[in-house]
């Protein structure tokens, strides 16, 4: 079942589902999808109605146009005066944050086609996804300090734990660009291909997810965001009521029925 792409809300962001993808797609291209109030409202609609869908198996986060998010819209700070600017500033980050929080509860799993420039609040987003594609002439850069600001979107959580404090404060200190190669040879990124086939490869990977087995997905990203927390004990514990659980649905039964008569399996996401 397709359904065309329809913007939501205000029309910042665009939804379509199709083959039990979810294809959310930033819609600000002549701002390189500067994030700012009205997109953060109509972004956790998005996700929400995603996770919500049981048509929809996997998600797509991608950009329209030349760009996937260029930070936030500074303009909308920029614009305010006195006791106005912090206001604004908090309104905007909690909403960001907010979007942050909602993908890491997803049901599904999620994935960024970075199909260009990522600042910011972008390389946040991109990073908040499950898997990576970037396009080879894109470039990740985080800009906070270079306008008197801190980080925020998580980056400061995230990145450390992806590539270690001293490259995290590389990127964080020093705002120089981090190009498609090195991103991935840091582990930011899962793939690169040149631009023009970011959707298809994106759109691949997530065909292939939403053809898996849904729930030992939502289990396995579960796993994975508190292994750094546990300690080995806990974390075993965790395995074990994860598989005890994944034992007692559908898709093991035709994963395990499929492996034994060595054949494909089909998975229902049940």
């Amino acid at each position: 079942m397709t359904d065309t792409a329809r913007p939501i809300g205000s029309g910042t962001v665009t939804l379509a589902v199709a083959d039990g993808v979810a294809t959310i797609t930033l819609n600000r291209p002549e701002v390189l999808h500067a994030f700012n109030p009205a997109m953060g409202v109509d972004l956790l609609e998005a996700i929400m109605s995603a996770d919500g869908d049981p048509a929809v198996r996997a998600v797509l986060l991608t950009g329209a146009g030349r760009a996937f998010m260029a930070g936030g819209d500074l303009s909308h700070l920029h614009d305010a005066k006195g006791a106005e600017r912090p206001h604004r500033a908090n309104q905007l980050v909690a909403a960001f944050h907010e979007i942050v929080l909602a993908m890491a509860r997803l049901s599904k799993p999620i994935i960024a086609g970075v199909n260009g420039v990522a600042a910011g609040a972008g390389v946040s987003l991109a990073m908040a996804c499950d898997l990576v594609v970037m396009a080879a002439e894109a470039k990740l850069v985080m800009a906070y300090t270079g306008i008197g600001t801190s980080p925020d979107g998580g980056s400061t959580f995230v990145l450390p734990r992806l590539i270690g404090p001293k490259l995290a404060m590389e990127m964080l200190l020093l705002n120089e660009p981090v190009d498609a190669e090195t991103a991935r040879a840091w582990g930011l990124v899962n793939r690169i291909v040149p631009a023009a086939e970011v959707p298809a490869e994106a759109a691949k990977l997530a065909a292939k997810l939403a053809a898996g087995p849904t729930l030992a997905y939502a289990r396995t990203r579960r796993l994975v965001s508190e292994s750094l927390d546990n300690p080995l004990g806990q974390q075993l514990a965790r395995e074990q009521e994860a598989f005890v659980a994944s034992s007692r649905t559908d898709d093991f039964d035709a994963g395990l029925g499929a492996f034994l008569a060595k054949r494909k399996p089909v998975y229902e996401g049940r």
